[in-house]
């Protein structure tokens, strides 16, 4: 549980440097470490204690690389996100959370 509460401090330290609300998020992708089985959607807990929408839409995807190829392909002109947040949290090293767009 220690890791999910990394993954909301770090989305909520992001979202308010950025001056962006929760509800205003179209896409959130957490980076998993390994591939899960079963899947824990950590993803969707986050976007639940954020408060975003209940149509969010929520990921869980194995590493960065394949994270930041979701964010693009769900942030392409012809698709209707507009902000994904994409959550790192697993692992010894700091959480992080970044926006697409910047």
């Amino acid at each position: 549980m220690e890791t999910l509460h990394r993954a909301i401090h770090a989305a909520l330290r992001t979202l308010r440097d950025a001056v962006v609300d929760p509800i205003d998020l179209d896409a959130i992708i957490y980076v998993v470490q390994r591939r899960q089985v079963p899947p824990r959607w950590q993803s969707a807990r986050v976007a639940y204690a954020l408060g975003a929408r209940e149509d969010v839409a929520a990921f869980d995807v194995p590493g960065a690389r394949a994270a930041q190829s979701m964010a693009t392909a769900v942030s392409m002109p012809d698709n209707p996100a507009r902000r994904v947040l994409i959550i790192e949290a697993e692992g010894t090293g700091q959480p992080s959370a970044w926006l697409i767009p910047d």
